[in-house]
């Protein structure tokens, strides 16, 4: 179901900026307090997530963004939610601008939004 939601915002979905590779792939972060956030963030400037919280779906957004590198392990990300599920408790989809750094070869992305720092572990890829 989610491939297919993400796959059709594909389609409708104008790519509005590319991106370079080094920031796109499968993403998940363990703030802590029982969320897990999964992110996977495409080349072509499209984006999903899914967050969990105790075992619960508290939202699922998917949407575009716009890539500024200021270096080749930093720059800023603005995404933007073209649909999104949300609970009352997770707030409504909006647009975030955050600050990244890329460490430990690519395999570590920081987001920065706001002040608030949240490490995401680049997952490897599934093998058949």
């Amino acid at each position: 179901m989610r491939r297919w939601l993400f796959t059709a915002i594909l389609v409708i979905s104008p790519t509005l900026a590319m991106a370079d590779q080094s920031i796109s792939g499968q993403w998940q972060a363990r703030p802590g307090h029982g969320v897990i956030i999964v992110m996977d963030i495409l080349v072509d400037g499209h984006w999903f997530s899914q967050t969990v919280q105790d075992n619960k779906v508290v939202a699922e957004m998917a949407g575009t963004y716009d890539q500024t590198r200021t270096t080749d392990t930093a720059g800023k990300l603005v995404f933007r939610p073209v649909t999104s599920k949300t609970s009352a408790e997770h707030g409504a989809a909006q647009i975030e601008e955050d600050e990244y750094t890329l460490t430990k070869g690519g395999k570590v992305l920081r987001l920065v939004t706001g002040g608030e720092a949240t490490d995401f572990q680049k997952q490897p890829l599934a093998t058949k």
